[in-house]
């Protein structure tokens, strides 16, 4: 290259680094002999001599729920624009599998990570984001510690919804959630109690699949007197939900009313259209990624911060009095 552009080997170095002492006619010779030749920079080793690869990881707990994809789009164009790669991977809702990431992307020196954790109170996980040489971001965890966090106030969604339930009348108002070893399942179970005060069988733990969801929501309307409302109070769960419904023959917004979790185009789409907790995921992302590059580039406080995203309850036609009050 250094031949094709007659300059010496320390020119073709500075203009690549975009030095400034090179002069414009040098600078548009060395560019025209890049692009004949077709050079492309070897970015692995630019990385090992300037410590940084500019990579960032995100790991979710499943690839399969639709509401993340615009969490990761608008991290990664915040990202993109400075001059970021991200590169995702899914933790399988597994401690195992949390430690072991970060120990690959440690080994790989990506520049920061997001992640969500399974279990908060996981010793090995703790160590692991301990030890972590990169900065680490919790997304929708609340772990307090070394790692940044951003988060949905879940607690208070699910108060909001409780409210707007009794206020119509329901007493026997049940409730699914996920896995209370983290963060959103805990805190919707602190709302949730805080406001009904329900029966401990009317509140059903560990729906992390559709599945779950229909077999719960099937075996709570079969109950002796079944609850007149669901909050179905985890990301993704309302189509097992509305499926477990129609296989018991219990009407939508009549029979029982719904309250999803959070807002989908399935919440929106349905008839009647289902009332549900949301919460602005595409800000979260955008939040996220400037909280981390602020960490990367040594900017943020030593301390590990966290921001708290405001819930909202948006009204559809799914709730309505129990029968016995209509």
């Amino acid at each position: 290259m250094a031949r094709a552009a007659a300059v010496s080997v320390g020119t073709v170095s500075r203009v690549l680094n975009e030095h400034p002492t090179v002069t414009a006619p040098v600078r548009e010779r060395v560019r025209a002999a890049i692009d004949a030749l077709g050079y492309e920079r070897d970015s692995i080793a630019q990385s090992m001599r300037g410590g940084t690869t500019h990579l960032v990881a995100c790991a979710i707990r499943d690839f399969d729920i639709p509401r993340f994809a615009t969490f990761i789009k608008e991290a990664e164009r915040v990202l993109r624009e400075a001059g970021y790669t991200l590169i995702l991977a899914s933790t399988s809702n597994s401690a195992e599998v949390e430690v072991g990431l970060l120990r690959a992307f440690a080994a790989r020196r990506v520049d920061g990570v997001m992640t969500t954790i399974s279990d908060e109170s996981n010793p090995a996980v703790a160590t692991a984001l301990r030890d972590a040489p990169m900065p680490v971001l919790l997304i929708d965890r609340d772990l307090p510690g070394r790692a940044d966090r951003v988060f949905a106030d879940h607690g208070a969604g699910v108060q909001a919804a409780a409210r707007h339930l009794l206020d119509m009348g329901h007493r026997r108002i049940a409730m699914l959630v996920g896995d209370t070893r983290a963060f959103p399942s805990r805190s919707r179970v602190a709302g949730f109690e805080g406001s009904v005060a329900p029966e401990a069988r009317l509140l059903r733990e560990r729906v992390l699949t559709a599945e779950d969801a229909f077999r719960e929501t099937t075996s709570l309307m079969s109950l002796p007197e079944p609850p007149t409302a669901l909050i179905i109070g985890a990301m993704d769960m309302l189509g097992g939900c509305l499926r477990a419904l129609k296989a018991v023959g219990a009407r939508l917004g009549q029979d029982v009313s719904v309250i999803a979790g959070s807002d989908s185009e399935l919440a929106e789409l349905m008839e009647p259209g289902v009332t549900a907790i949301a919460w602005d995921l595409a800000e979260m992302g955008r939040h996220a990624a400037a909280m981390l590059l602020e960490r990367m580039r040594g900017t943020a406080p030593d301390s590990g911060r966290s921001l708290k995203l405001p819930t909202r309850l948006v009204v559809r036609q799914s709730c309505r009095p129990p029968v016995s009050l209509s």
